[in-house]
């Protein structure tokens, strides 16, 4: 009978029926998960930052701090065609629209249409344009290019953001006066002839962000500031939008007061049927950076995204919460983000219905050498697509710089291309193959195939749910071969628009008998690495057995002790710190295994075995977890971390000089604990912490763990090794029975 092993937290989706394997699928992913393609189109670039866009009338305008555009592609300064802080482009080619050529004198920072497209206006720093005065607020008749002439508020100071409802336009910035009126930050014009209107709140510090509730009924306001209209308003404000009054605004609780470690603010807003969403800047350790939703007719908080790393746009775009920020800890996002240390996402969706990381992964950098450096600043959308300003000088790893374009079409990103397969087979007529699954950086979902022989007969299929930062594993037992037969095996990955295909693995011969390698055994259950600690005295570098190229490096360690296993070497801790690290790293595993042989003597001896830390070279913070250590007394623990110190205990006794097999396993919660092939114990626990770090052998902190902080010195390790999921009782057993 045909078998395989479903690792059922993934999301993988099947059926096994008796006498062979028969898969029942969830319909099939689609090219494109979220609302965007993930590939960006071709567009014109800037030679420095993007800080406002608009569409409107089949073109997007683009304002900011650049002096010169040039054609995609074109590395910086080649192809440079001048057009400083403002410019249009064709809304589907990106290609740069001559005919709109104005000249400003100083930056742009704001940049908003009208409803029905006809004028585009633009708020920043300058005072003129073609030659005319307009003090840091402009309108565009976006037909002829031409400025508009009978519009030309006076603005004393910058127009940081510009919003327009209706027949008026919401302005907000660093002004104290409009037309040599009292303004404090914040004014309305009309649309048309740009007549101040006696909307005035007054605001005491710079506001960011403004916009207007597509219902006209509110109007919502951010910055950095802390009282309108005398009363407190924490960086948000909801307004009346004919008086100015600020309205009851429940919701603004969102954001956290200011403190001496923590201030943040309103970078961005974008009201959208009847939510109105927020993005957050901070300044400070952990400050808040995330989003926020508010129910508009109730000015409640509807959720609240914490992800760490300043928000600076805000979209909504055909479902989708799309996302400007540097975030680089959604840890607390819990399963679904990622955390501190694996990357910085500069570009990121969010469901309208929890704010929860949605399967979009495209990506930014920031250019070091800006004035801003934070990556995207700026975004606006003609409905089915997403402009992205800001200050990046790559998109998707590729060359482009200030500006560049996701839309919806089809297929989207391509999933990447599955690894080449490793299977064994160390029992008689029995294959297994184990493997990682890949990204695609707008669909999350992916069905995989499993290909046996040259002609490609799909054996096994699945489909499995990957991010960036969680590539789970998939496995499967094929028994369908004789005893003897040489066959082969790949995997193909398709969204549903596009399939791509891994290599063949090399050739396997199905084995006639069982094996007693202990080596092999290992290996054919899939370790994520395997370090046998073989290498010769003075070696440096720990081989990965896998085959999925984890190598480590030694520290403090003496080579060339007797093993557990006969034919093989091990490694002891020459130091109190004695250790290998893998060089490799991996986000907040919540299934794994744990295992390795140990000796140590001595009272008072004992230390860690193998575990997880946050430290690729120095000690981790608070120890790690998800580790095997002994205690003086000689018992072995298993300790993980789920806001508390969960560990299970074995008897004591273990540092009498001989080799014990020890194993860790943890399943979403189950911790279980084996010695010497035998359950210890066991305890459900909850989800295990969520940090980026690396898989080490040796030494660790343990001195805050209970019975941690033995002596580490003369420890010996071997046959070290971890895996993707939760080996069962039956593995152990025979790993531990191999010796």
């Amino acid at each position: 009978m045909t078998k395989r092993r479903l690792f059922t937290r993934l999301g993988i989706v099947g059926t096994l029926l008796a006498g062979a394997l028969v898969v029942t699928l969830a319909p099939a992913a689609q090219g494109t998960e979220a609302s965007l393609a993930a590939t960006n189109s071709s567009s014109w670039q800037t030679n420095a930052s993007v800080q406002g866009i608009a569409v409107a009338a089949g073109k997007a305008y683009a304002g900011g701090r650049f002096t010169s555009v040039r054609p995609p592609g074109a590395a910086a300064g080649t192809g440079e065609v001048g057009q400083a802080y403002l410019a249009a482009f064709d809304a589907s080619t990106g290609a740069l629209v001559t005919a709109f050529n104005p000249v400003l004198n100083g930056q742009v920072y704001a940049v908003a249409a009208s409803a029905d497209g006809s004028r585009i206006f633009v708020g920043g720093d300058f005072t003129t344009v073609n030659g005319q005065t307009r003090n840091r607020i402009a309108a565009f008749d976006t037909a002829t290019g031409a400025l508009v002439a009978n519009w030309k508020p006076s603005v004393s100071f910058r127009v940081k953001t510009i919003a327009v409802s209706g027949t008026t336009v919401y302005f907000g910035g660093s002004f104290g006066l409009v037309n040599n009126l009292t303004r404090n930050r914040l004014a309305a014009v009309t649309t048309d002839t740009g007549t101040l209107l006696p909307w005035a709140p007054s605001v005491n510090g710079d506001v960011y962000a403004v916009d207007a509730a597509d219902d006209a009924s509110k109007v919502y306001a951010g910055g950095q500031f802390s009282t309108v209209n005398g009363t407190n308003q924490n960086t948000a404000t909801s307004l009346d939008p004919v008086t100015g009054a600020v309205l009851p605004f429940p919701g603004a609780s969102a954001v956290p007061p200011p403190n001496g470690s923590c201030t943040t603010r309103v970078k961005s807003i974008d009201a959208s049927g009847g939510t109105v969403y927020f993005g957050n800047g901070g300044d400070g350790g952990g400050c808040f950076d995330g989003t926020w939703a508010v129910d508009i007719a109730t000015n409640t908080l509807k959720w609240k995204n914490q992800c760490l790393g300043a928000t600076e746009a805000v979209k909504v775009v055909n479902g989708w919460l799309y996302k400007g920020s540097h975030a680089h800890d959604c840890a607390n996002q819990g399963a679904g983000g990622f955390p501190q240390g694996f990357d910085y996402r500069f570009l990121l969706s969010e469901k309208l219905t929890d704010g929860s990381l949605g399967p979009w992964f495209p990506n930014t950098d920031a250019d070091p050498n800006s004035a801003t450096n934070v990556g995207p600043l700026a975004f606006a959308t003609g409905g089915n697509d997403l402009w992205v300003g800001g200050d990046f000088l790559h998109v998707n790893d590729v060359a482009q710089q200030g500006l560049t374009h996701f839309t919806n079409a089809a297929p989207g990103a391509a999933p990447a291309k599955p690894a080449k397969l490793l299977p064994y087979s160390v029992q008689p007529g029995v294959v297994q193959i184990h493997f990682p699954t890949v990204v695609d950086n707008d669909d999350s979902t992916l069905t995989y195939r499993l290909l046996k022989g040259f002609t490609n007969t799909t054996i096994a299929t699945w489909t499995a749910t990957s991010k960036p930062w969680d590539k789970p594993w998939l496995s499967y037992t094929d028994t369908s071969s004789p005893p003897g037969e040489v066959t082969n095996y790949r995997v193909e990955v398709t969204d549903g628009s596009t399939t791509i295909r891994g290599n063949y693995s090399d050739p396997i011969t199905v084995a006639s008998t069982a094996s007693t390698a202990y080596d092999q055994l290992i290996n054919a259950d899939g370790p994520q690495a395997y370090w046998r600690l073989g290498e010769a005295v003075g070696t440096t570098t720990s081989v990965d057995s896998s085959g999925q190229s984890n190598n480590g490096t030694f520290t403090g360690v003496t080579l060339g002790g007797a093993g557990a296993i006969a034919g093989n070497t091990s490694m002891t801790t020459s130091t109190t710190t004695g250790r290998m690290v893998g060089e490799k790293a991996y986000s907040m595993p919540q299934q794994f295994t744990v295992e390795a042989w140990v000796k140590q003597s001595g009272v008072g001896r004992g230390g860690r075995i193998i575990g997880f830390g946050n430290s690729k070279t120095g000690n981790s913070g608070s120890g790690g977890d998800r580790m095997l250590y002994m205690r003086t007394n000689g018992s072995i623990v298993f300790g993980v971390n789920d806001g508390a110190q969960q560990t299970l205990t074995s008897p004591s006794g273990k540092n009498d000089g001989l080799w014990h097999h020890v194993v860790g396993t943890y399943d979403n919660g189950m911790m279980k604990e084996y010695v010497d092939g035998v359950l210890t114990g066991s305890a459900l626990v909850g989800a295990a912490s969520t940090y980026y770090g690396w898989w080490r052998v040796g030494y660790d902190l343990t001195n805050s763990w209970p019975g941690g902080g033995a002596t580490q010195t003369g420890m010996g390790i071997d046959e070290a090794a971890v895996y993707p999921y939760a080996l069962t009782p039956l593995q152990v057993q025979s790993h531990y029975a191999a010796k």
